[in-house]
């Protein structure tokens, strides 16, 4: 079963297209509405970003002092071990 199409296409008597009429402009109030929640949404956005780059820059040197640390340890444990490093297997060698 079609559906019934019933479109209706306005034409003129040479045959060209009509053109709907131009969209109207929304009222003051619903442009400035539009504007303030842009605003709203890109300081938003600005201050996601910059409180993640300072989280990021506050956590950095205890990560680097972490680091550093863990480091040490490893170089004590070689030398306390005399430079070797001798990998233990469990059972059966693997």
């Amino acid at each position: 079963m079609t559906k019934a199409d019933r479109r209706i296409i306005d034409m003129t008597l040479e045959g060209d297209f009509v053109a709907p009429p131009p969209p109207s402009r929304p009222p003051i109030g619903t442009r400035i509405m539009l504007w303030a929640i842009v605003t709203m949404v890109l300081a938003v956005t600005v201050l996601i970003v910059a409180l993640t780059f300072w989280f990021v820059v506050m956590i950095l040197p205890l990560v680097l002092a972490a680091g550093l640390i863990a480091y040490l340890a490893f170089r004590y444990q070689l030398w306390r071990t005399g430079g070797s490093f001798t990998i233990r297997r469990g059972p059966g060698g693997w």
